[in-house]
């Protein structure tokens, strides 16, 4: 299969015609071609819930077209990313674990500082198997956008305009065939059905069957699998009367991510000399290279069919429209999405389940202990049976109203609305183990024993070994219930100062009003009273903005806004140990602007300077809950992000065109403190936790380090620099008695490394892949041979500090593995 794509891309490109590049003087003589400026200029985009074209409109906001998403060949957001200044999205734990960045502002665990809409509707949900091949147009506004947004908007929103149906038929099929048996098959067709309405139904289905080998029993993992369809009704008979209805289902049905564990073995700084890591790294510094994978997850489960993801999604929005008069229009948005979402995987990464913990060791010759301000015992600790997985199910339902009142007039613009959003989030664990779970339990426990009684006669105050609870095999269940209600109102006003000068004011203010409720079912499987929890939190989000058009290809603006991202509540254990809620975060964010066209319209160069202050960021932290450590979010300090912005697309000669764009987004906590932290700076000194550094609970018996600051750390997951670059050369020819366009491209996309988390130790490393294709098409049909990833670029996507199960819970961390290398072709007819 590999050797049949590579050798016909290779065929394909040797055997390129000549005709096609003497055709490029034809197209050069060509009076009536478009340029670029006026391609741009008719790309209408709705990001200040308004129609303005893409260079006029005074905010910073990337765009890819249908016909972006064709040329390039993207198959999904991730890819998307790939081509789009400012953002990052990566799906390498999974398709159902992406949490969008723009501008730097990213997050572990917790929602994302990104929402998504859908034809300006909120949608709750993952985007990363949306089938694009419905979508017209992507939107991604930068910067914060709560006033005109909403909630989880605070670094920017995903907007996703769908492909409506027209006053002619049209339909295409397309399909996308790759090596490591990948294939994706869409098909869709729109049209008129009569009396001002029109109809549009979109197909997909897309099967994986894995890239990686699973070194525990020689099968492939991160195999995918979905399929999806959806529909359009829309009606307008040219009345003042309009209204848009869509539905869209999908099915995921995903196995074991290609996540890979890193062993303790590999920590090679911050080096412990206490009992517990004896003598080991306590954590990793530097890059994380590739690692095998290496999993036992079909032992985990009582079925191992079913160990993956499975998700059904459905979503439907209604859209109506009336024009009150010439100015004024009146418009609702109401949406709807449920999701329901099964999770089974193995949570170690590793070839061991159901194994003992032993939560402290100590090295031959020399007694145990919990530090010198803890008591020292002669005799070592044997835990119980532990067993890293994700067993859980998840049901969301959600829908949103929006109403809003919009006027346009040469003097000045307004828009006045409110909106209602109602969620009910129920989480389950549902583990259930296999039936030889007790037997391995057992054996592990054994064994862990015995080792623990060799240990024990080699030391000569060391008494006899402590179990703690013996083995089990935990079918654990418990129910977590979480609802949400936003209630908001927000305005905006857009005053034409005179025919070049506007200033627009932006306002929303909202209350949410979040609610939990844990339920434990221990003890049976009645469903027992629940423990309730609950917050609000109000927030004023004002946007100013002011634009000058200075010439008639150039375009100054400048913007503040502030955003917030609500507050919430964390799991059990984290409230046990004192994390239970966690407050909004908030920022304000100052950008500075240029659009400007040159060159008679053959180049378009934009660029935009943002710097964003940031309170209360919400990160993820260990914390104690003796004698376990818990993530959980927390209000972990304060940060900022400077940040540049850049763009240039440019016509090098007929047909040949070049696109590039740069993000910088350099990130900073300015304050802020962290228990981790505080414990390997306590480490650092003399490779012992005792508070050789300060105590951070004086008064309390023993010895907690004393929390470390995180003030000049970069914030994790966020690359600091992203460039991509594309050429692109198109040209008529005449093949078989008719006119093709011949096509052929590369791109290239820089990532820069980024840290796992804010002790910026561990990080990525960067990344450099290159994309190429060729083809030909006419207005019927397309051929395209592609390449991804060229060089077979190796470097992990994502990466998470994690804990070692099978030693002492020691730091380790997972990894994500990107992508290699795939040869591919596409075939696409349509009418």
């Amino acid at each position: 299969m590999k050797m049949l794509f590579r050798g016909a891309l290779l065929a394909a490109t040797v055997m390129t015609p000549s005709t096609v590049f003497a055709q490029a003087t034809d197209a050069d003589e060509d009076a009536e071609a478009r340029t670029i400026a006026e391609e741009s200029s008719e790309i209408i985009v709705t990001a200040r819930r308004r129609e303005e074209s893409l260079q006029e409109v005074p905010t910073s906001v990337a765009v890819a077209t249908a016909e972006t998403i064709e040329r390039y060949n993207l198959n999904n957001l991730t890819d998307i990313a790939q081509i789009t200044p400012g953002l990052i999205f990566d799906d390498s734990f999974g398709r159902d674990g992406n949490r969008p960045v723009i501008r730097g502002q990213a997050n572990i665990l917790g929602d994302s500082g990104v929402a998504f809409f859908i034809d300006g509707i909120y949608y709750t949900g993952s985007l990363a198997d949306y089938d694009i091949d419905t979508i017209e147009r992507i939107e991604v506004v930068k910067g914060p956008q709560s006033a005109l947004y909403g909630r989880n908007t605070y670094s920017g929103a995903i907007n996703i305009i769908s492909k409506l149906p027209g006053d002619q038929w049209e339909g295409r099929i397309t399909a996308d065939l790759a090596e490591d048996d990948r294939y994706e098959v869409t098909a869709g067709i729109r049209g008129p059905i009569g009396n001002g309405f029109s109809v549009g139904v979109n197909g997909r289905y897309y099967d994986f069957g894995g890239e990686f080998t699973n070194q525990f029993d020689g099968e492939k993992l991160g195999q995918q699998m979905s399929w999806s369809t959806s529909g359009i009704l829309a009606y307008d008979d040219g009345g003042p009367f309009r209204a848009t209805l869509r539905g869209y289902y999908n099915r995921t049905d995903d196995g074991q991510p290609a996540i890979f564990a890193q062993g303790t073995e590999q920590n090679n700084c911050l080096f412990d000399n206490g009992s517990l890591y004896g003598g080991g790294g306590r954590y990793f510094c530097g890059v994380i290279q590739p690692g095998e994978l290496n999993t036992d997850f079909s032992r985990q489960f009582s079925d191992p069919e079913d160990v993956g993801l499975e998700a059904d999604t459905y979503n439907v929005s209604f859209r109506m429209e009336y024009d009150i008069s010439d100015e004024l229009q009146l418009i609702s948005l109401t949406g709807y999405n449920n999701r329901e979402e099964t999770l089974l995987t193995d949570g170690d990464y590793g070839p061991n389940s159901f194994q003992t913990a032993v939560f402290a060791r100590f090295p031959a010759g020399a007694p145990i202990g919990f530090g010198p301000a803890g008591p020292i015992f002669p005799f070592g600790f044997v835990g119980t049976t532990v067993d890293f997985s994700f067993a859980n199910r998840n049901e969301t339902e959600d829908w949103s109203q929006e109403l809003r009142l919009q006027y346009e007039s040469d003097a000045f613009d307004f828009i006045l609305g409110g909106y209602y959003f109602d969620q009910s989030d129920d989480n389950f664990t549902i583990r259930e183990v296999p039936a030889d779970a007790a037997a391995r339990a057992g054996a592990s426990f054994g064994a862990a024993i015995a080792a623990e009684n060799a240990l024990c006669a080699a030391n000569p105050i060391c008494g006899s070994v402590a179990p703690f609870f013996g083995p089990s095999t935990p079918n654990d269940r418990s129910e977590n219930l979480s609802t949400i209600e936003n209630i908001a109102i927000f305005g905006a006003i857009n005053w034409h100062i005179t025919p070049d000068i506007n200033l627009g004011i932006e306002a929303r203010y909202a209350e949410e009003t979040i609610e939990q409720t844990l339920f434990d079912f221990d003890e049976g499987d009645m469903r027992p009273p629940g423990e309730d929890f609950r917050a609000k939190f109000t927030k004023f989000s004002p946007r100013v903005t002011f634009d000058w058009k200075f010439a008639p290809d150039n375009l100054l603006y400048a913007i503040f806004a502030q955003g917030q991202k609500p507050g919430g509540f964390n799991g059990v254990n984290a409230r046990n140990a004192g994390a239970g809620t966690f407050q909004e975060e908030e920022n304000t964010g100052y950008e500075l602007g240029f659009k400007n066209t040159f060159a008679d319209g053959r180049v378009i160069f934009n660029i935009a300077g943002f710097y964003t202050d940031i309170e209360g960021y919400q990160l993820t932290q260990n914390i104690s809950d003796p004698p376990n450590q818990v993530s959980a979010v927390v209000n972990a300090g304060d940060a900022e992000v400077f940040g540049i912005e850049a763009e240039l697309i440019g016509e090098l000669s007929p047909g040949l065109t070049l696109t590039a764009n740069y993000a910088l987004a350099d990130t900073e906590f300015t304050s802020g403190f962290d228990e981790n932290q505080g414990v390997l700076n306590d480490v650092a000194d003399d490779g012992l936790v005792n508070c050789s550094t300060g105590d951070q609970f004086p008064d309390v018996s023993g010895c907690q380090s004393l929390f470390g600051s995180i003030e000049g750390k970069a914030i994790p997951r966020a690359p600091k620099h992203r460039i991509f670059a594309d050429v692109n050369y198109r040209s008529a020819t005449e093949i078989g008695g008719g006119t093709w366009d011949v096509f052929m491209g590369a791109n290239i996309t820089y990532t820069s490394s980024s840290f796992a988390q804010v002790h910026n130790l561990a990080e990525t490393g960067s990344a450099t892949e290159v994309d190429a294709r060729l083809g030909l098409e006419n207005d019927r049909f397309r051929i395209q041979l592609y390449v991804n990833n060229l060089f077979d670029e190796d470097a992990v996507q994502q990466i998470i500090r994690y804990a070692d199960a099978d030693v002492n819970f020691r730091r380790s961390f997972i990894a994500g593995l990107r992508p290699g290398r795939r040869f591919g072709v596409v075939l696409s007819a349509g009418f």
